[in-house]
């Protein structure tokens, strides 16, 4: 059955269905539609898997050219305060 066919069938379904159904069809389209998100920010917004991996890739090009603080002057740090 192709794609065109599965909607036409869905859709006879749908229009007699009971709202159970129906609350798991909506809940299946809303993960569907936000299945995107692969994390969420300290402030609760959502981040993307692409958002995700520009960040790891800026942030292996900054380790690479050695623009980061090594555990060590993190601890000498701690120990000052």
């Amino acid at each position: 059955m192709g794609t065109t066919d599965l909607r036409k069938e869905l859709h006879k379904y749908i229009d007699k269905a009971d709202e159970a159904f129906l609350k798991v069809v909506y809940a299946l389209s809303i993960e569907k539609k936000t299945s995107d998100i692969v994390g969420y920010r300290p402030d609760g917004k959502p981040f993307s898997q692409k958002e995700l991996r520009n960040r790891v890739l800026t942030a292996s090009k900054r380790v690479k050219e050695g623009d980061y603080i090594s555990q060590e002057d993190i601890e000498e740090e701690v120990e000052g305060w």
